[in-house]
């Protein structure tokens, strides 16, 4: 590992640019740091394996993973020591011969507790995209009970497809080194090489370019405003504060598989549908007669990259009119006409679009934003989200700052769930508790094939009580 670590201060520099998210995370970061704010942007996952440690094994597995994957052997460094709007970040990069990992043993923790903040402290101080490492692995031994993989990487080399991936290609490594079961796994693409391309893309825009277009007609449609939640968050507008998150099942497998019938004979899917639901919600709040939301989409549209380590996604408006008195049903099949007008803005970069629009009186986003989304991923679909032989999957993430909120619903087997990302404190988390009910209470509504409208939507955020949960 010393001889690693001394060959990053002659790596050679790698032409690839950042990718225009990498960009905007690090200016973020370096931004947030130095106003004192705490802000440790790295993405992580654990796992559990019930099987005994074999340590050479998984020192061999990790070696593996990581050299498999461009993005994890390269990293940035910035033409200064002050980092600010008129910043360039130079790539550099191992070559895969000369990384050579080491398991390293650090000690037995008291108890629980003990190991997670352990862990935490090692993602917050070694998962940096201006140093190699950019991450940080491990594993806590249980003895006769398994053991626990942690992984955590800065979020500018991962997303949240990402880190299911990992888990699916550290566990198959794992089998075949420790114990000779499966296949070697194929090669994948490297992000670095997608970066370049996508940069290279936001090279060319024009107004004739159809994800150009596409942006264009949906914030004409709500007078060239980006979206903002339309939840009482504690906060002045335009004010940041400290994020926290939680998570809640919104239904289970039979009552997703009735709203998602219900939608297909309405036009539409269940991503559809979902996005009618926050409509209608966002509309019995404010009264606005368009609904914009910013959807996380992949953008893994090459087959070598469909396994690969990056922050492979993107932004799209999901922009659709809700007249004066439509129902669910009349919505489902508008919100799926623009999710399907949004993929011709699948391969190009929101931010090279927002920032090209705003040339010509667009609206503008400061360098150091970042916006509300809302994704919906089917993880029934991924390997590695329902994998046997692996129990106890968490996706973790470092703390940070927002001035809004952001909703990812991840759909499995036996639930659908939400994860909410949003201002830490009281009225904000009043506010999301409702938003929960509400989304949870119309979807069964859906499921149940009841009437549902913006009324009906006013309502559900009325509901009080753990009886109306």
């Amino acid at each position: 590992m010393e001889a690693t670590l001394a060959a990053t201060r002659s790596a050679p520099v790698v032409p690839a640019r950042p990718s225009l998210l990498q960009e905007s995370h690090i200016r973020t970061a370096a931004d947030r740091r130095a106003k004192g704010v705490a802000w440790s942007p790295w993405l992580a996952f654990s796992f559990h394996v019930p099987q005994p440690l074999d340590r050479d094994a998984f020192e061999r597995t990790m070696q593996h993973f990581v050299t498999r994957h461009g993005a994890l052997l390269s990293w940035f460094e910035p033409d200064s020591d002050r980092i600010d709007d008129r910043t360039t970040f130079t790539r550099r990069a191992l070559p895969a011969d000369q990384v050579e990992l080491e398991l390293v043993g650090a000690g037995t923790a008291p108890d629980t507790d003990a190991a997670r903040a352990a862990v935490a402290e090692r993602f917050a101080a070694g998962t940096s995209p201006l140093a190699w490492p950019s991450f940080a692995a491990g594993a806590i031994d249980h003895g006769a009970d398994g053991f626990t993989v942690y992984y955590g990487v800065d979020h500018s080399f991962t997303d949240g497809v990402s880190l299911t991936l990992g888990v699916d290609d550290i566990f198959r490594i794992y089998q075949l080194e420790a114990h000779g079961e499966g296949t070697e796994p194929q090669e994948v693409g490297s992000y670095v090489d997608f970066s370049e391309q996508e940069r290279a893309l936001s090279e060319r825009l024009t107004w004739r370019t159809p994800a150009v277009r596409v942006w264009a007609r949906a914030l004409l449609s709500v007078r060239n405003k980006m979206p903002s939640t339309p939840l009482d968050i504690g906060l002045e507008p335009g004010g940041t504060a400290p994020s926290t998150r939680t998570n809640r099942t919104l239904a289970d497998a039979a009552t997703m598989q009735a709203f998602e019938q219900r939608c297909k004979a309405h036009g539409g899917g269940a991503s559809a549908g979902l996005f009618g639901i926050l409509a209608l919600i966002d509309v019995a709040l404010t009264g606005r007669p368009a609904y914009l939301a910013l959807n996380t989409i992949a953008t893994r549209s090459e087959s070598k990259y469909a396994m690969a380590q990056g922050w492979f996604i993107n932004l799209v408006p999901i922009a659709f009119r809700v007249p004066k008195g439509a129902t669910f049903d009349d919505l489902v099949g508008r919100a799926q006409k623009s999710m399907k007008r949004s993929k011709a803005a699948t391969d190009v970069p929101a931010r090279a679009i927002v920032d090209y629009a705003a040339k010509f009186g667009g609206v503008k986003v400061g360098a150091t934003a970042v916006p509300p989304m809302v994704s919906y991923l089917d993880m029934r679909r991924l390997p590695g989200a329902e994998l046997p032989g692996v129990d106890d999957i968490h996706a973790l993430g470092g703390p940070g700052t927002t001035g809004d909120v952001s909703l990812w619903i991840n759909r499995r087997t036996d639930r659908t769930y939400a994860l909410m990302s949003y201002p830490d404190n009281p009225r904000a988390a009043a506010s999301i508790d409702h938003y929960f009910r509400a989304i949870t209470e119309l979807i069964r509504a859906v499921a149940a094939g009841e009437p549902v409208d913006v009324e009906t939507a006013r309502a559900a955020m009325e509901l009080t009580g753990p009886e109306k949960a």
